[in-house]
C-alpha cells in the first residue's frame, strides 16, 4: 500500500507517537484514540451504508411477496421471471444492490494502510529505513524467515538491550528512543498470544487471553448488528441457504480473528479488541438514530392482499379490454363469425353423369 499512501505513512506514525506521549507513552492506549479517530473518519461509509439497509428494508416485504407469488415453481422460466420482477420492483424504488458495496470496497484499501502502520513502529515511528532495520535484526538474532513484523521485533530489541545494553545498537540509540511502550500491566504486547501460551508454564502471562477476547468482540459485534437490524416479521421467509451463510459467518469470522491474533504480536489483538467494541457502540447508536422500518404481521396481511387485489383487477382489466384489430393482415381472430364465403351458381349447376370440370385456359 505504500505506492498509493507513502505520503501519510510518516505524519500518521507521528500521530500514533503523539496519541501514545499523552498516556506516558503507553502504545496500548495511543491505539484506543488511533482507532477512534478513524472509526469518526468511517463514519459517512457506515452512514451511507445504513441508508442503503432502510432502502433495502423497505423492498423486503415486497420481493417476499413476489417469491411468495412463486412459491413452489423451481423451473428455469418461472426463476426468472420472478428475478426480472424484482429487478424491476428495485429500479422502480431507486435502489442499487451494488451501493452498499462500494463503501466496503473505499475501505479496504485503508484499513491495510492503518495496519501497516501499526506493526511499523521501527519506520513509521522511528524513521528507519530497511537498511537500518536489517542491520538491527542481524545484531538482535531476529529470525525473519517468516517475514518481518517489527511489533516482535521491537520485543527482541529490549530483551537484548536488557541484556547486552546500547554498545552494539549505539548507532540507532536515538531513534529507538521515540519508541512507545508497548507493555501493559506486566504483559509484553509485542510477543504473540502464542508464545505466551507455550510458556505459560515458566512465565505466567495472561496475553493468551487477546485472541480469546478479540474473537469473542468479533461475533457479538456480528450478533448485536443483526438484532439491532433484524425484524422478524419480514425473516420468516429468509430462505436456508441465506440462513446457511450466517451461521457459517457466525463461526468463520470468529474463528479467523482468533487464529490470526494467535500468531500477530499481542498489541495487534488488542487493536481488534478496540476496532469491534468500538463498532458496537457505533452499530448501535447508528440503529438508534437511523431504525430500519419494521413491519407487523398485520400490515404484511395488508400489503399482500393489496398486492392480491391489484393483480386481480390487472386480470379483469385486460379480459374486459377491447380486442385489437390487426391493420396488416385478414386473420380468422379478426372476426366473431366468420363471414360465409359467396356462392358460384354456375358450380351450384348438376352437371351431366361423366362430364368433367376442364380448367379454363
Amino acid at each position: 500500500m505504500e505506492w498509493l499512501f507513502g505520503w501519510l505513512y510518516e505524519p500518521i506514525g507521528a500521530m500514533l507517537a503523539w496519541f501514545s506521549s499523552l498516556f506516558g507513552g503507553k502504545y496500548v492506549f495511543g491505539l484506543i484514540l488511533y482507532a477512534l479517530l478513524f472509526k469518526l473518519l468511517f463514519l459517512p461509509f457506515s452512514i451511507k451504508q445504513q441508508k442503503n439497509q432502510i432502502k433495502m428494508a423497505r423492498l423486503t416485504p415486497k420481493i417476499e411477496l413476489i417469491k411468495a407469488k412463486y412459491k413452489g415453481r423451481t423451473d428455469q422460466v418461472t426463476m426468472q421471471k420472478q428475478q426480472q420482477e424484482i429487478m424491476e420492483l428495485q429500479q422502480k424504488e431507486g435502489y442499487n444492490p451494488l451501493s452498499g458495496c462500494l463503501p466496503l470496497l473505499l475501505q479496504f484499501p485503508i484499513i491495510i494502510f492503518l495496519y501497516d502502520i501499526i506493526r511499523g513502529p521501527l519506520s513509521y515511528i522511528c524513521g528507519l529505513d530497511a537498511e537500518a532495520i536489517n542491520s538491527i535484526i542481524e545484531t538482535v538474532g531476529y529470525n525473519a524467515s517468516n517475514g518481518i513484523d517489527q511489533i516482535q521485533l521491537v520485543g527482541k530489541i529490549n530483551s537484548f538491550v536488557a541484556a547486552n545494553g546500547w554498545e552494539a545498537l549505539s548507532e540507532y540509540q536515538g531513534a529507538l528512543s521515540k519508541l512507545p511502550d508497548l507493555t501493559l500491566f506486566g504483559m509484553d504486547l509485542a510477543a504473540t498470544p502464542w508464545d505466551s501460551l507455550m510458556n505459560i508454564g515458566s512465565e505466567f502471562s495472561l496475553l493468551f487471553l487477546v485472541p480469546v477476547i478479540a474473537a469473542v468482540l468479533t461475533w457479538l459485534s456480528m450478533f448485536l448488528t443483526r438484532k439491532w437490524n433484524a425484524n422478524p416479521a419480514t425473516q420468516t421467509g429468509t430462505d436456508a441457504q441465506a440462513n446457511a451463510s450466517m451461521k457459517m459467518m457466525d463461526f468463520m469470522m470468529p474463528g479467523m480473528t482468533l487464529f490470526m491474533a494467535f500468531g500477530f504480536s499481542g498489541m495487534m489483538g488488542i487493536y481488534w479488541i478496540y476496532q469491534s467494541a468500538l463498532g458496537i457502540l457505533q452499530s448501535f447508536i447508528i440503529a438508534k438514530a437511523m431504525p430500519l422500518p419494521k413491519y407487523t404481521e398485520e400490515e404484511l396481511k395488508e400489503m399482500k392482499k393489496a398486492q392480491k387485489d391489484a393483480e386481480k383487477a390487472a386480470r379483469n382489466a385486460a379480459k374486459n379490454a377491447p380486442k385489437v384489430r390487426s391493420l396488416h393482415y385478414i386473420d380468422d381472430e379478426d372476426y366473431e363469425t366468420l363471414p360465409e364465403a359467396p356462392k358460384d351458381e354456375k358450380s351450384d349447376k348438376k352437371k351431366p353423369e361423366g362430364e368433367m370440370d376442364i380448367p379454363e385456359i
